[in-house]
């Protein structure tokens, strides 16, 4: 059985609740597999390029090809744990640099089994609650994706 919850728990912030019909390997590694990641960070965009350095201090980065142009975003993983946890910033490139806003991004794993897993995504100082809304609709698309590679 798998189970969906999104919540928004501050102007800024969303949280969302996710079971995998996987098991805690498959789903904390695609969360550091660009080849994984190209299939199911898809929505309205197509990804273009993934590039990860998956260890503490390390970057990755993201390229869409949207209907509003070329997107960018990028970080620097603070916590790595080996199917536990992934921390890291999440800093979409903007035209100007002085719209650039650095938020925080969580990925906590709870194995519920030998093929089940609970993801929490956890999304935290977003710009505004237009910011938050819209990650919101992202990361919800993101998840069921990530459960159609998996399962």
């Amino acid at each position: 059985m798998t189970t969906f919850e999104l919540t928004k728990p501050a102007p800024t912030s969303l949280v969302v609740r996710r079971t995998f019909n996987a098991s805690v390997d498959r789903v904390f590694d695609a969360w550091l597999s660009p080849d994984v990641m190209r299939a199911f960070l898809v929505g309205e965009a197509k990804v273009l390029d993934v590039t990860v350095d998956p260890r503490v201090g390390g970057t990755y980065r993201i390229t869409w090809d949207t209907p509003n142009g070329v997107w960018y975003v990028g970080g620097v993983y603070r916590e790595i744990v080996k199917n536990e946890r992934i921390a890291c910033t999440w800093t979409w490139e903007e035209d100007d640099p002085a719209e650039v806003h650095e938020s925080l991004l969580e990925l906590d794993f709870r194995s519920l089994g030998p093929k089940q897993t609970e993801l929490v995504l956890t999304h935290t100082k977003l710009r505004d609650e237009e910011s938050r809304d819209g990650h919101a609709k992202g990361w919800s698309q993101i998840v069921e994706n990530l459960a159609n590679v998996l399962e």
